[in-house]
């Protein structure tokens, strides 16, 4: 039965336009072209099951994708904001230069750019085209007419979906919106990829009506509020274009698909998901997914809040995922659709299943071969058999092949259903590699799934919180080496794909101002995201790698004699870079650079040099420019004539007899600068006190210094040791303790005579001695006259540094001799005779 809410185009078109398309694919085919550089992306997430892989990155790994090797390499400048994924095309032929690898991009300026992938030309565009003409009253629409700013934060609207691009034909189709004198349009155009030429007497005024209970419907009815938001698919021959509304809702908009013939441009029907109800809505927005197909030509998408009435036989399939084709009439028409239990709970609290696009998984085993994954706001997880997709069951979704909810409980519980989906709510498509299913829900990070017998099973999580993130797109060399990129709000990030769980290996913060949904690009080695005013390209860094200078030692405020010399080399040639601008910095080495910056020669070379700093030291140089890997010298500033020798430690060390002090003696020699010299020699003495040094004539290290440990002899006190460098003298004192106490001496102060009750003139000193006859300080020693009533200005006495015990005695008022006695108990007695007169 024909769909009363549908246009064809007669099929014998159609079926033209498939048929050429294959010859030109074919002949395309034969053509040869260069080995590398083969990889195209030329549809929105990869391919028309929308995985976001590119299955042949031989060039990036998890091994090199770091914050040393890779960042952001050459930065394009464009003329708005870039909200749809760029995509590339290797070996096009550009009149006048030959095979080139291109990235198309395209801007909410109504701007379509041509740049050439490998070398950026300078920033420079290899084409533009731009669709307005404001003298002619056509522009972007402006954000006062757009609406609904807040949310979408665009300021203009031109072309926002991701084009789609035929390699066979060498055509770019883009659908760009304009304000023309007052009125909307959106125009389909067919670009020639090498020259940006119309092709198929483009460009062709989208406009298309279906007639449901509500009477005839226009697009262009609603044309200042819809958008066409997902990015366009070519599938056998012909290009789907899908729109939906402004983000707000409003002003009777729906979802639409309109289809044209990819040769002609000749439209060939349409599909309106909510022809019946003035709820209307429905729309398709997936953000900035595209519709997805299979190799049947069915095609599947997913829907936003709207009236729902088709499971009661009407048309209308709000918060749907759908499967839509051409009935044996070539009508496009509906042919089957899930819609989740909870429509109506998801459309009063706009947590629609349209938020997310559709993956379509390769072939899986057990009894339901095609899969299908689609989320939404909700954070819910659908798998569906595209076969038979499960329609409608009011108390649960226990009819589709497996159901994640998002809060944790199984609904109904079965013995394949993971736990509850921790996701987050869906703002991106899922991507898939090697069995794994990624998704990156809104504040919850990333969550890694495996496929096992066609379940989905939860392997890992990665809790890094990611505020606003995007769709992710996976590279990788067949089944290794796969690297996971994320957009998340305005910063860039990546991980290794193999286990989601690891840290990050690149992270980006700042990559300006990134739009809702952006979707990156990954192709030979470099990945393009789309920014406001500029195309940002991140690739391996240029190796910069000291070719000369390194290792040097030269005195401090000196050149070196060999200059500092770089190599800047492409790392995905092999050759030189030429004309790069290389700074040299020391900091915090305070020395100096002539020249600098430098330029990079034809042969990638850049030298400068290199004036020492005062400051004696090993010192890492760097040189680098924005886009390359950092390249490290190491220079040592020595010193010259030696002037001055300084104690570094050792010095004022205290220890016994016969014993090796704890702390070696290390002394530097120096300059004038107080830098140390290397190869000198300091010889060590301790000025015959019978020591002995381990070395005692030693040539200096690298940094000036001379070290050597000390064993005493038997001569304790105050001993100095000298390091001298020929006439240069530096001493380190220190003091040998004496040994136990063995005996006692008188010293002075024997046989004074005075009057009677007089202090005698010369003090009494008894000196207790070790073994070797060293004075041991720090012993008592008491003086005792036997009673005869003499005073001593302290009878108790502690001998001082040199052994001694010292005091001072008053004679006894009358006239006698007094024998006064010192005496260290378990040591000895040594008696003073005087005169008292």
């Amino acid at each position: 039965m024909m769909n009363p809410f549908a246009f064809s185009a007669p099929k014998q078109l159609r079926g033209v336009s498939r048929s050429l398309t294959a010859i030109l694919g074919l002949l395309f085919a034969l053509v040869s072209l260069p080995a590398f550089g083969q990889v195209n992306v030329v549809t929105q997430h990869n391919d028309n099951t929308r995985s976001g892989l590119n299955a042949n990155e031989t060039v990036l790994t998890p091994g090199n994708v770091n914050a040393s090797t890779f960042g952001i390499i050459a930065t394009l400048p464009v003329d708005g904001l870039v909200a749809a994924q760029p995509l590339f095309v290797s070996n096009v032929n550009i009149p006048g230069q030959g095979l080139r690898n291109i990235v198309y991009v395209v801007t909410l300026h109504d701007s379509v750019y041509a740049f050439d992938a490998d070398t950026a030309n300078g920033g420079s565009p290899l084409w533009q085209v731009n669709f307005l003409n404001p003298a002619a009253g056509i522009t972007s629409e402006p954000a006062v007419d757009l609406g609904c700013t807040s949310t979408t934060a665009f300021q203009e609207m031109g072309i926002l979906g991701t084009p789609t691009i035929d390699v066979a034909s060498q055509t770019i189709y883009v659908v760009a919106k304009t304000k023309e004198n007052g009125s909307y349009h959106f125009r389909i155009h067919s670009l020639d990829l090498a020259t940006g030429m119309e092709k198929a007497g483009g460009p062709v005024d989208i406009n298309a009506t279906v007639t449901g209970k509500l009477g005839m419907l226009l697009l262009n009815g609603s044309a200042k509020n819809m958008l066409a938001r997902p990015g366009l698919l070519l599938s056998q021959g012909i290009v789907y274009v899908a729109f939906g509304s402004n983000g707000c809702d409003g002003q009777n908009t729906r979802g639409w698909i309109v289809a044209y013939d990819a040769t002609t441009l000749l439209q060939l029907g349409v599909y309106n998901d909510t022809p019946d109800t003035t709820a209307a809505r429905g729309n398709i927005w997936q953000s900035g997914s595209g519709l997805a197909s299979d190799d049947a030509g069915n095609i599947f998408f997913s829907t936003a809040n709207g009236g729902f009435d088709a499971n009661t036989g009407g048309n209308d399939y709000g918060s749907s995922i759908m499967r839509i084709g051409w009935n044996g009439n070539g009508v496009l028409a509906a042919r089957d659709y899930f819609t989740p239990y909870n429509v109506n709970y998801l459309n009063s609290t706009d947590l629609d299943v349209g938020s997310a696009g559709v993956l379509m998984l390769p072939d899986q085993p057990g009894a339901h071969p095609h899969l299908l994954v689609g989320s939404g706001k909700e954070g819910s997880v659908y798998v569906l058999d595209r076969d038979n997709m499960g329609q409608f069951n009011p108390t649960d979704n226990s009819q589709i092949v497996q159901f994640i909810p998002f809060d944790g409980n199984v609904v109904p519980p079965t013995s394949h259903t993971p736990p509850g989906s921790q996701v987050g709510r869906m703002f991106s498509t899922p991507a898939y590699w090697n069995n794994f299913v990624y998704l990156t829900g809104q504040n919850q990070g990333l969550t890694q799934f495996s496929m096992q017998n066609g379940q989905m099973v939860l392997l890992n999580r990665n809790n890094s919180t990611m505020c606003c993130a995007h769709t992710p797109s996976i590279s990788a060399n067949g089944n290794s080496n796969g690297v996971l990129w994320i957009p998340n709000g305005n910063g860039f990030v990546a991980f290794d794909a193999s286990d989601a769980s690891l840290p990050a290996l690149y992270n980006n913060s700042k990559m300006g101002v990134l739009a809702h949904f952006n979707t990156p690009t990954i192709a030979n080695g470099k990945v393009f995201v789309g920014a406001n005013l500029n195309l940002q390209i991140l690739g391996l860094l240029t190796n910069l790698t000291p070719t000369g200078g390194s290792n040097q030692a030269a005195p401090g405020l000196t050149a070196l004699p060999i200059p500092l010399q770089v190599t800047a080399t492409n790392p995905y040639s092999g050759l030189p870079v030429a004309g790069a601008s290389v700074t040299f910095k020391d900091a915090p080495g305070g020395g100096t650079f002539s020249p600098n910056p430098v330029i990079t020669d034809a042969s990638g070379h850049a030298s400068t040099t290199y004036t020492t700093s005062k400051t004696g030291g090993t010192y890492t140089p760097t040189a680098s420019y924005a886009s390359s890997t950092v390249a490290k010298f190491s220079v040592t500033v020595v010193g010259a004539t030696p002037n001055h020798i300084a104690v570094v430690s050792g010095s004022r060390q205290t220890g016994p007899l016969q014993t090796t002090l704890a702390a070696p003696f290390v002394v530097q020699l120096d300059d004038a600068l107080g830098n140390g010299v290397p190869g000198g020699t300091i010889v060590f003495s301790d000025g015959g006190k019978g020591g002995l040094f381990s070395a005692n004539n030693i040539v200096t290290d690298a940094k000036g210094r001379a070290q050597t440990f000390y064993t005493s002899g038997i001569i304790g006190g105050a001993i100095t040791i000298s390091a001298m460098s020929g006439s240069i003298r530096q001493t380190l004192p220190i003091t040998i303790l004496a040994g136990a106490p063995t005996g006692i001496s008188l010293v002075s102060g024997n046989f004074q005579k005075a009057l009677a009750g007089a202090t005698l003139p010369a003090k009494l000193i008894a000196k207790v001695v070790d073994q070797y006859n060293n004075g041991v300080a720090g012993v008592p020693v008491a003086f005792n006259d036997g009673g005869v009533s003499g005073t001593f200005a302290s009878a108790n006495v502690t001998t001082d540094s040199l052994g001694r015990a010292i005091a001072t005695y008053t004679l006894p008022t009358t006239p006698q001799v007094v024998h006064v006695t010192a005496t260290m108990s378990g040591v000895g007695t040594v008696t003073f005779t005087e005169t008292a007169q």
